[in-house]
């Protein structure tokens, strides 16, 4: 048996989004990275029925995101250079891959999951005197993930045939 922490289950942001991609961690400067799944149901009752059925539709998957300002870490200055900007502007990718998922006779090469995200950086380093400079936004999933492989070493992700 396995108990996984916090740390392995990991995710890579494109900081580079319309160029080549480049993968960044997730991670310095965060403490908290809370999903939910925001389930969207449909519940029908037949009048031969007593009671009602409800069968889930869909999912708006987000994690929303809280920690300190750290400068100089690829994805925390991506983040907060966010702030204030809007549409197209806030679009990326993020693969979600866990440390307990390392793909047979490979090296370093995991299980992951690819989906385009739009993130919000609601907070760019503000709050309390003495607390640093706290900051906090959502990363919302959009649609359908992609299954493939992601390469810790060489930060690339291979989808699925």
């Amino acid at each position: 048996m396995h108990i996984p922490k916090a740390s392995e289950r990991m995710a890579f942001v494109n900081v580079t989004p319309g160029g080549p991609a480049s993968y960044a961690r997730v991670g310095q400067g965060f403490d908290s990275a809370t999903p939910a799944s925001n389930t969207q149901t449909q519940t029908h009752q037949w009048i031969d029925e007593e009671n009602a059925s409800t069968v889930i539709t869909g999912k708006s998957i987000q994690r929303k995101l809280s920690g300190r300002r750290v400068v100089g870490d690829a994805f925390n200055d991506y983040f907060c250079g966010l702030f204030g900007k809007t549409g197209s502007e806030c679009e990326t990718s993020i693969v979600v891959a866990d440390a307990w998922a390392e793909v047979s006779g490979q090296t370093s090469v995991y299980e992951a999951k690819k989906y385009n995200v739009v993130i919000d950086c609601e907070n760019d380093g503000g709050g309390r005197a003495g607390d640093g400079l706290p900051i906090s936004g959502t990363i919302y999933f959009n649609g359908d993930s992609a299954a493939g492989t992601f390469d810790f070493s060489s930060k690339v992700f291979t989808a699925a045939p």
